[in-house]
């Protein structure tokens, strides 16, 4: 049921606001762009970030590889789940994934392609531990989309150095759903790359 409210979620949403700086959470919240992945945070901050990002109707996903001063451990992630309450979580990591799930988080497994081998063990990892979305690194090689696309049923989220219209629809093009970026200018042109799509499979169909 997560898998396809991601893939639904992300399907209507196919840019990301990708916070790395907290002062950026306003721009983030006033942008067109209906799903915020919080790159930042600490424990005297982090409930405040998802607070506004709640209160503005987003969707929020913290990196929890990223948040400093809590203890990456079964009790945080239940207390994040109680207390903090974001729609999931992004994280390199298998057993934070598990315990995510357990508590109804929605979760999101960070691949990083470096090379071959790093590709394969990637895609071993994500059929073993059935993430409800992988976002894959670097995220502008289309070739690496759709290989990892062929191998999962999964839905793919793709990022890193994106920041132009051009690059976002080369990641889509190859199979990803959403693109996150960092590169405000691109939060407010989801409705233009939304309608896009829509022509596009109007077009095939």
């Amino acid at each position: 049921m997560a898998t396809r409210k991601c893939l639904l979620m992300f399907q209507d949403n196919p840019i990301i606001a990708a916070v790395r700086n907290p002062k950026d959470i306003y721009d983030a919240i006033h942008s067109q762009s209906q799903i915020i992945f919080l790159l930042t945070g600490n424990v005297f901050n982090l409930k405040k970030l998802v607070e506004l990002c709640i209160k503005a109707d987003k969707y929020v996903f913290i990196h929890l590889d990223l948040i400093k001063g809590y203890s990456q451990d079964n009790y945080f992630i239940k207390y994040l789940k109680d207390e903090i309450n974001p729609t999931g979580i992004i994280t390199t990591k298998n057993n934070i994934i598990t315990r995510a799930k357990q508590e109804n988080l929605m979760t999101i497994q960070r691949l990083f392609l470096l090379d071959s081998s790093a590709m394969d063990i990637s895609i071993e990892s994500a059929k073993k531990i059935k993430p409800d979305a992988v976002e894959i690194l670097p995220g502008l090689v289309p070739k690496l989309i759709k290989s990892v696309k062929k191998e999962i049923n999964i839905p793919i989220v793709t990022g890193g150095f994106i920041e132009t219209e051009e690059e976002v629809r080369s990641c889509l093009a190859a199979g990803a759903l959403s693109v996150s970026t960092s590169h405000k200018p691109l939060w407010d042109k989801i409705k233009l790359i939304r309608e896009e799509q829509k022509l596009l499979l109007q077009t095939i169909s």
